[in-house]
């Protein structure tokens, strides 16, 4: 597993690691790293704690940029998609009181890789990726180039892809993985609190089956 993202991610988890930063891998990178037949995009990281965002760009490769203007720090609020960490500007801020952001943009490598602390106080108690403490005490470990990577339970990320209607997404890691050692009851909760913020949400045939396996005994 020697692509240019498994490389990345070794890279960025020895630096976080070392510097005892508390995280967790997401998204598309998290489900490859299960197995599943897919090619990521770029990295996506938690950060547990929002100081900690500033304290990855000490170990990353963060460049060096001349003091930015006033008008350049409000062009990158308003296109975040555009932004990139420096020395000077190693995190960018936004959102609102129920949704602020502390992100930081690298290229480790050729791979983009975005950190991110999410404050979100309406989604505290729901067990969902990404904005959810909750999620943090779900970890599972797994490794890449002999680094530990702490990563969000793939029965949190199926409840996510049943909400962005990721049916071959879905398929792809439920062919990738071992279905009989999915942790049943927490992917019933995942799927729950994913409903309350997507009420017409369907869970595909290809979960179904495994999800009645807990309602009738495994």
């Amino acid at each position: 597993m020697d692509a240019p993202w498994t490389m990345a991610l070794a890279t960025v988890a020895e630096r976080l690691n070392g510097s005892r930063i508390e995280w967790m891998l997401l998204g598309s990178a998290a489900t490859a790293l299960h197995g599943a037949a897919i090619v990521p995009g770029d990295i996506d990281i938690a950060i547990r704690a929002a100081d900690d965002v500033a304290r990855a760009a000490t170990v990353l490769p963060t460049p060096e940029l001349a003091e930015p203007s006033s008008a350049v720090v409000q062009d990158a609020t308003a296109s975040p998609s555009l932004w990139f960490s420096t020395t000077t500007q190693p995190t960018l801020q936004f959102g609102d009181a129920g949704e602020r952001w502390t992100f930081g943009r690298w290229i480790v490598g050729s791979v983009k890789v975005e950190l991110a602390h999410i404050d979100a106080p309406a989604v505290a108690t729901l067990m969902i990726e990404t904005r959810a403490p909750l999620v943090w005490h779900e970890r599972e470990t797994l490794t890449c180039h002999g680094q530990p990577i702490p990563t969000v339970p793939i029965e949190v990320q199926l409840a996510t892809m049943i909400s962005r209607r990721q049916d071959a997404r879905i398929d792809a890691t439920i062919t990738a993985i071992d279905p009989t050692q999915l942790n049943l009851p927490l992917l019933h909760r995942a799927i729950a609190d994913k409903q309350s913020e997507f009420p017409n949400m369907t869970v595909p045939d290809s979960l179904q089956h495994l999800l009645s396996r807990s309602r009738h005994g495994r």
